[in-house]
């Protein structure tokens, strides 16, 4: 008797073994209730992880297929009122909206757009994650920064595997697995006093930017960048230090002019007001109630935290990007993460409203001033 039991369990040991490895398997069957078919879905994911191989390009997925990924995205920022003012301007009708793929238009709109992210590290790699998964069909990565073994704390494309590698071109992977026809270019420099406008100018414009989401962590390169934008009239997106903070709860997008407790963010205000003469400088504390005075808002949505950093040994107010891997106050995956989702956010909104796509408002006089440059 105890010769069938054991002969039984070897068969059933062996029998989940092979199901086991089949579930492995390079190429599934999905049924698609959607599509009234069945479908082969190639497991990109497994044949990159099980191959090693760094030069897979992937080919790009229906149409169908993409409905089907970022429709979720459509249905959620999808106003019924502003399709059925459409039609009733078309047609001059009152026409009740019951279309079930009104939807669409809002994915279609996020597939067309074009979003530059210049820093792809702690934030910036959450964010452009964040801005594919949405849909968005045009990404431009900007960073000339290699993955080191102190990243991976806090970067999503930080792995063993991937120390050594350059952060766009994992990044670039990463964004085709999720989707295929995502036309993402990889600029391979820093952003710099020098060449900001430049880079704006030449390559951003052309290839029909609509925001930028800047995640760069140095003074001077994160006010030149923004500076540039403002004189050309993109809208920007930035996002402020993520260091010594453990509580993402207090993380808040607001106007650029709002921001506190953030040192990064007040440095480069400083030099936005004094050093390239965009805004008005603030009233002066001298018989003046400040609490009454108005500031107007510059029209750059930023992302920052409230949370007060105890810690006295603060870096965030140094003028360069070009630090170590690693800071001295400490950071957390779950804190810059926030950072980019909050970022994003406000990017895939200000795509899906046009009325929100609003454009930095700055002093008149200061287009007549020439860029500044490095001194």
């Amino acid at each position: 008797m105890k010769s069938p039991a054991r002969l039984c369990i070897f068969l059933l040991t062996v029998f989940q073994l092979l199901f086991t490895s089949t579930s492995f398997s390079t190429q599934r069957i999905h049924q698609s209730r959607r599509l009234g078919k069945y479908k082969e879905v190639v497991d990109t994911w497994a044949l990159y992880e099980v191959s090693g191989d760094t030069s897979i390009e992937l080919n790009g997925v229906p149409q169908e297929d993409i409905s089907l990924r970022f429709s979720g995205v459509g249905r959620l920022y999808h106003d019924p009122s502003q399709t059925k003012k459409q039609q009733e301007e078309e047609s001059g009708d009152v026409i009740a909206c019951s279309s079930d793929d009104a939807h669409m238009e809002v994915v279609e709109k996020l597939s067309k757009s074009t979003v530059a992210i210049v820093g792809i590290g702690g934030v910036g790699s959450w964010a452009a994650e964040a801005v594919c998964r949405s849909g968005v069909g045009n990404i431009i990565l900007m960073d000339l920064d290699d993955i080191c073994t102190s990243n991976i704390n806090r970067q999503l494309h930080a792995l063993s595997s991937t120390v050594g590698q350059m952060k766009i071109d994992e990044m670039k992977k990463r964004l085709l697995l999720i989707n295929p026809n995502c036309n993402v270019t990889l600029v391979h420099d820093f952003i710099g006093v020098d060449n900001a406008e430049d880079i704006v100018q030449t390559q951003f414009i052309p290839a029909g930017v609509d925001i930028i989401l800047d995640a760069i962590d140095g003074t001077d390169e994160k006010a030149a960048l923004i500076a540039a934008a403002c004189r050309n009239q993109v809208p920007v997106v930035t996002c402020g230090g993520a260091a010594g903070r453990v509580d993402p709860t207090q993380i808040v997008c607001d106007d650029l002019s709002k921001s506190n407790q953030c040192r990064l963010l007040f440095w480069c205000k400083k030099q936005l007001r004094d050093k390239y003469k965009l805004f008005p400088k603030g009233p002066s504390t001298k018989g003046v109630n400040i609490k009454k005075h108005r500031t107007r808002k510059w029209r750059i949505w930023s992302v920052f935290s409230e949370e007060v950093i105890t810690k006295k040994n603060d870096n965030s107010s140094s003028t360069s990007s070009l630090r170590t891997c690693d800071g001295p106050l400490g950071t957390a995956c779950f804190v810059t993460g926030t950072y980019g989702f909050v970022a994003a956010s406000k990017v895939i909104s200000m795509l899906a409203n046009e009325d929100e796509l609003i454009k930095p408002k700055i002093l008149k006089s200061a287009l007549a001033l020439p860029f500044v440059e490095s001194k």
